[in-house]
């Protein structure tokens, strides 16, 4: 594609899945046989769509209470239809079930928490200055443009719509190439719950169609999660048009443990904390950075830890690690590995490609091929700070273990990054986490637990991590017009009819 083109709006880490001039076809990850072929929205269709979800936005930012009804009954229906969405999902991107029921319930109360709290979040403030009255008032923007990731479907997507359609404004989704369907399910349960045409639409679209989107002149604002690249691109795209965005982008989150750390809960946590969604999430905890004097213990409770976990079938609620996105993603992944190798890194565990049974040999129909894009969990050792697999941003199944000296150099190489997205510290010292996680160059620190999303409070990094933020009433401020009003002299009361 052209330069001035936005390559992949498929915002994916990895490669898209296959696809045609004029349509994209989604391979399930466990077994590689292809799921559906979908054909994506034109130019025209597109212009159509912004047009009538702007018409529709003049309606729905009316009534707030009205907006709220509907986002209950909707949470409602991801309760009710929870192992339906779940499944889909796992067939389209291979989490496993368990992990996808829980992205379900905490999209439902992700909803149910801004439709709780959204009147509060919204209501006007009053601020005294020399105006007779002064107050800040926060008005919804328009349409939204979503641009969306494949490794939580459905909860990065609902994180920001749920906000944003409280607010007021209407939403257009993008979902990644590869969870087409499950863009598509969302789009779904609003219309179950008879939500108002074209205040949530999802469209099927390649980057192509995409920056369509992002130039119609009735789209307002983009948020856009994915990879650094892509980002910086639909940000320029953005920006070029006075567009806001907000970009939630990679992380290389470094986890901290101290000399005083709990290990066993630490290496519990570790492996919590770097394999979750088979290791392919922004705030997976992907460098840790042990003080000597306990990395031994350390590494040796990480390994046993890992070790136990089950990989398989992501549709059994047995399985702990189920496959890659796609071939693209497991291949990145072993190179990695084996570029590790040749700079000095030394595999403790894992370190291969795997059939979907584990080391039981199943291949697919005597092809000697192995079926599924399965690599079992690793960790690596001897690894230092300057390797591409501590420096870069790993989507995949692998856990580079550094040796820090002492805790001031543990803090100085987890600082020393371009991301700045998560963080996590384990130690039992009060004082040493307070004075830590202020230190730490990061958008979000957790102290004795793996970094999470809380519908609660601010999610979003610094440096390439992107900016804005997204949840609590921070991200919901993100996409309304915060309006300052002043009034001076007196006014007579009248009643107005609009």
């Amino acid at each position: 594609m052209n330069s001035d083109k936005i390559s992949s709006l498929d915002i994916s880490k990895v490669k898209a899945p296959s696809k045609s001039h004029n349509t994209i076809t989604t391979i399930n990850p466990s077994t590689e046989q292809v799921i559906k072929e979908y054909t994506l929205i034109t130019k025209d269709e597109i212009a159509d769509l912004a047009r009538k979800s702007k018409k529709a936005f003049k309606d729905w930012r009316k009534d707030y209470r009205r907006r709220t009804g509907f986002m209950y009954a909707f949470a409602s229906e991801l309760k009710k239809h929870k192992e339906h969405l779940a499944r889909v999902a796992t067939t389209e991107m291979g989490k496993t079930i368990k992990e996808a029921r829980s992205e379900i319930d905490k999209c439902a109360w992700a909803v149910e928490y801004f439709a709780d709290n959204g009147v509060v979040f919204l209501h006007d403030e009053v601020i005294n200055t020399d105006a007779r009255k002064s107050i800040v008032t926060f008005e919804p923007l328009g349409v939204i443009a979503s641009l969306m990731p494949w490794n939580f479907p459905y909860w990065q997507a609902l994180r920001f719509a749920a906000p944003s359609l409280i607010a007021g404004n209407t939403v257009i989704l993008k979902p990644s190439s590869v969870t087409m369907q499950c863009g598509l399910e969302i789009e779904k349960m609003f219309e179950k719950v008879g939500l108002p045409d074209y205040v949530f639409k999802t469209v099927i679209a390649s980057g192509t169609e995409a920056e369509y989107l992002i130039d119609s002149e009735d789209v307002s604002a983009v948020t856009f999660t994915g990879s650094v690249p892509v980002g910086a691109k639909v940000a320029q795209h953005a920006t070029s048009r006075l567009k806001k965005i907000v970009l939630e982008l990679g992380g290389s989150d470094p986890f901290i443990v101290c000399e005083d750390a709990d290990i066993e809960k630490a290496s519990s946590g570790a492996v919590k904390g770097r394999f979750i969604n088979c290791g392919q999430s922004c705030i997976a905890s992907k460098r840790f950075i042990v003080v000597k004097n306990v990395a031994n213990e350390f590494l040796e409770k990480f390994i046993e830890k890992t070790e136990k976990l089950k990989i398989g079938n992501p549709l059994s609620d047995d399985t702990d690690i189920g496959p890659l996105v796609n071939q693209s993603a497991i291949e990145s992944i072993d190179e990695m590995v084996k570029r590790s190798i040749k700079e000095g890194a030394e595999v403790a565990t894992g370190g291969q490609r795997i059939g979907g049974g584990e080391e039981d040999g199943k291949r697919d129909n005597g092809s000697g091929k192995n079926k599924g894009y399965f690599y079992k969990p690793t960790i690596l050792k001897k690894v230092t700070p300057n390797m591409e697999v501590a420096t870069e941003e790993t989507f995949g199944p692998i856990a580079p273990v550094i040796v820090a000296e002492d805790e001031q150099q543990a803090l100085e190489i987890a600082n020393n990054t371009k991301f700045g997205l998560g963080a996590s510290v384990w130690t039992q010292n009060l004082n040493k986490a307070e004075k830590y996680s202020k230190l730490l160059q990061a958008g979000i620190v957790t102290v004795n637990n793996v970094v999470v999303s809380d519908p609660r409070v601010p999610f979003g990094g610094i440096k390439n991590s992107g900016f804005g933020r997204e949840l609590s009433k921070h991200g919901m401020f993100e996409f309304v017009n915060i309006k300052s009003i002043r009034f001076y002299d007196e006014l007579i009361h009248q009643h107005y009819v609009e």
